[in-house]
Protein backbone atom coordinates (compact mmCIF):
# COMPACT_ATOMS: atom_id res chain seq x y z
CA UNK A 1 0.00 0.00 0.00
CA UNK A 2 1.26 3.46 -0.86
CA UNK A 3 0.67 5.40 2.38
CA UNK A 4 1.46 8.66 0.56
CA UNK A 5 -2.06 8.37 -0.87
CA UNK A 6 -3.34 9.34 2.57
CA UNK A 7 -1.68 12.75 2.19
CA UNK A 8 -4.19 13.49 -0.57
CA UNK A 9 -6.99 13.64 2.02
CA UNK A 10 -7.69 17.17 3.19
CA UNK A 11 -6.84 18.01 6.79
CA UNK A 12 -6.89 21.12 8.90
CA UNK A 13 -4.58 21.87 11.80
CA UNK A 14 -6.15 22.43 15.19
CA UNK A 15 -5.04 22.97 18.78
CA UNK A 16 -6.95 20.84 21.26
CA UNK A 17 -7.19 22.21 24.81
CA UNK A 18 -8.26 20.45 27.99
CA UNK A 19 -7.28 20.37 31.67
CA UNK A 20 -5.34 18.27 34.13
CA UNK A 21 -6.71 19.61 37.40
CA UNK A 22 -5.73 23.28 37.36
CA UNK A 23 -3.19 22.86 34.54
CA UNK A 24 -3.97 23.69 30.91
CA UNK A 25 -3.07 20.87 28.52
CA UNK A 26 -3.06 20.79 24.72
CA UNK A 27 -1.76 19.37 21.48
CA UNK A 28 -1.94 19.74 17.69
CA UNK A 29 -4.21 17.44 15.70
CA UNK A 30 -5.26 17.13 12.07
CA UNK A 31 -8.31 15.00 12.68
CA UNK A 32 -11.35 17.04 13.70
CA UNK A 33 -14.46 16.82 11.57
CA UNK A 34 -18.13 17.54 11.90
CA UNK A 35 -20.16 14.35 12.23
CA UNK A 36 -23.77 15.59 12.60
CA UNK A 37 -25.69 18.86 12.47
CA UNK A 38 -28.54 18.23 14.93
CA UNK A 39 -27.15 18.06 17.49
CA UNK A 40 -23.85 19.42 16.23
CA UNK A 41 -21.20 16.79 16.90
CA UNK A 42 -17.56 16.41 15.90
CA UNK A 43 -15.10 13.56 15.89
CA UNK A 44 -11.55 13.95 17.17
CA UNK A 45 -8.67 11.44 17.01
CA UNK A 46 -5.85 11.66 19.57
CA UNK A 47 -2.97 9.22 20.04
CA UNK A 48 -3.37 7.01 23.13
CA UNK A 49 0.18 7.88 24.27
CA UNK A 50 -0.58 11.60 24.17
CA UNK A 51 -1.13 13.21 27.59
CA UNK A 52 -3.99 15.25 26.10
CA UNK A 53 -5.81 11.97 25.40
CA UNK A 54 -5.56 10.99 29.08
CA UNK A 55 -6.85 14.41 30.17
CA UNK A 56 -9.80 14.38 27.75
CA UNK A 57 -10.81 11.01 29.17
CA UNK A 58 -10.63 12.47 32.73
CA UNK A 59 -12.51 15.71 32.02
CA UNK A 60 -14.87 14.52 29.30
CA UNK A 61 -14.37 17.89 27.60
CA UNK A 62 -12.04 19.67 25.21
CA UNK A 63 -11.77 22.80 23.11
CA UNK A 64 -10.82 23.07 19.46
CA UNK A 65 -8.93 26.16 18.27
CA UNK A 66 -9.34 26.48 14.49
CA UNK A 67 -6.01 27.79 13.22
CA UNK A 68 -5.57 30.43 10.51
CA UNK A 69 -2.79 30.26 7.92
CA UNK A 70 -0.97 33.05 9.77
CA UNK A 71 -0.88 31.04 13.02
CA UNK A 72 2.56 31.54 14.66
CA UNK A 73 4.77 28.64 13.55
CA UNK A 74 6.75 28.66 16.81
CA UNK A 75 3.54 28.18 18.82
CA UNK A 76 2.57 25.36 16.47
CA UNK A 77 5.92 23.67 17.13
CA UNK A 78 5.49 23.99 20.91
CA UNK A 79 2.03 22.41 20.83
CA UNK A 80 3.08 19.74 18.33
CA UNK A 81 6.54 18.65 19.43
CA UNK A 82 6.51 18.73 23.23
CA UNK A 83 4.39 17.10 25.91
CA UNK A 84 2.02 18.81 28.33
CA UNK A 85 3.22 16.26 30.90
CA UNK A 86 6.33 18.36 31.46
CA UNK A 87 5.69 21.68 29.70
CA UNK A 88 3.08 24.40 30.13
CA UNK A 89 2.36 24.96 26.45
CA UNK A 90 -0.07 27.79 27.20
CA UNK A 91 2.45 29.84 29.25
CA UNK A 92 3.55 32.06 26.36
CA UNK A 93 0.33 31.95 24.33
CA UNK A 94 -2.65 34.30 24.26
CA UNK A 95 -5.57 32.20 25.44
CA UNK A 96 -8.90 32.34 27.18
CA UNK A 97 -11.19 29.76 28.79
CA UNK A 98 -14.54 28.48 27.58
CA UNK A 99 -17.57 28.68 29.88
CA UNK A 100 -16.68 25.21 31.20
CA UNK A 101 -13.00 26.09 31.69
CA UNK A 102 -11.30 24.57 28.64
CA UNK A 103 -8.40 26.66 27.25
CA UNK A 104 -8.47 27.92 23.66
CA UNK A 105 -5.97 30.06 21.80
CA UNK A 106 -6.80 33.55 20.54
CA UNK A 107 -3.84 34.60 18.35
CA UNK A 108 -3.95 33.39 14.73
CA UNK A 109 -7.20 31.53 15.39
CA UNK A 110 -10.37 31.76 13.29
CA UNK A 111 -12.68 30.41 15.98
CA UNK A 112 -13.08 27.85 18.72
CA UNK A 113 -15.48 25.16 19.89
CA UNK A 114 -16.16 23.79 23.37
CA UNK A 115 -16.99 20.07 23.15
CA UNK A 116 -18.40 17.48 25.55
CA UNK A 117 -17.48 13.85 24.89
CA UNK A 118 -20.53 11.62 24.40
CA UNK A 119 -18.70 8.49 23.24
CA UNK A 120 -15.21 7.22 22.51
CA UNK A 121 -13.81 4.35 20.49
CA UNK A 122 -10.37 2.80 20.96
CA UNK A 123 -8.86 2.29 17.51
CA UNK A 124 -5.35 0.82 17.23
CA UNK A 125 -3.04 3.70 18.28
CA UNK A 126 -5.68 6.43 18.67
CA UNK A 127 -8.88 7.16 20.55
CA UNK A 128 -11.75 8.52 18.48
CA UNK A 129 -13.79 10.93 20.59
CA UNK A 130 -17.33 11.78 19.52
CA UNK A 131 -18.42 15.04 21.12
CA UNK A 132 -21.31 17.46 21.16
CA UNK A 133 -20.38 21.05 20.45
CA UNK A 134 -21.66 23.08 23.41
CA UNK A 135 -20.20 26.46 22.50
CA UNK A 136 -18.68 27.90 19.32
CA UNK A 137 -17.49 31.35 18.40
CA UNK A 138 -15.85 32.99 15.40
CA UNK A 139 -12.86 35.03 16.59
CA UNK A 140 -11.60 36.32 13.25
CA UNK A 141 -13.86 36.43 10.24
CA UNK A 142 -15.32 38.37 7.42
CA UNK A 143 -14.07 38.76 3.90
CA UNK A 144 -10.55 39.71 4.99
CA UNK A 145 -10.04 36.69 7.27
CA UNK A 146 -7.10 34.42 6.70
CA UNK A 147 -7.99 31.00 5.29
CA UNK A 148 -7.81 28.02 7.68
CA UNK A 149 -4.40 26.41 8.13
CA UNK A 150 -4.38 23.10 6.28
CA UNK A 151 -1.93 20.27 6.69
CA UNK A 152 -1.02 20.60 2.98
CA UNK A 153 -0.13 24.29 3.49
CA UNK A 154 1.91 23.40 6.59
CA UNK A 155 3.88 20.80 4.61
CA UNK A 156 4.28 22.85 1.41
CA UNK A 157 5.07 26.29 2.86
CA UNK A 158 6.63 25.49 6.24
CA UNK A 159 8.10 22.14 5.16
CA UNK A 160 6.45 20.85 8.34
CA UNK A 161 6.77 17.34 9.69
CA UNK A 162 4.52 15.25 11.93
CA UNK A 163 5.58 13.71 15.24
CA UNK A 164 5.39 9.92 15.48
CA UNK A 165 2.19 10.16 17.55
CA UNK A 166 0.30 12.02 14.78
CA UNK A 167 -2.29 10.19 12.73
CA UNK A 168 -0.64 11.70 9.61
CA UNK A 169 2.88 10.44 10.47
CA UNK A 170 4.74 8.45 7.81
CA UNK A 171 8.20 6.93 8.10
CA UNK A 172 10.73 9.01 6.15
CA UNK A 173 11.82 7.42 2.91
CA UNK A 174 15.35 6.05 2.80
CA UNK A 175 17.76 8.27 0.91
CA UNK A 176 18.79 6.26 -2.17
CA UNK A 177 22.08 7.74 -3.32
Amino acid sequence: MDKKTMSKLSYGLYIIGTRDGEKNVGCVVTTVSQATSDPVTVTLCVNKDNFTNTCIKKTGSFSVSILAQNFPINTLRIFGFSSSRDKDKFSNAQFDLTASGMPYLKEGVLGYMQCKVVESVENHTHTIFIAEVEEAEILSGGEDAEPPLTYAYYQDVYKGKSPKTASTYHEPEANNK
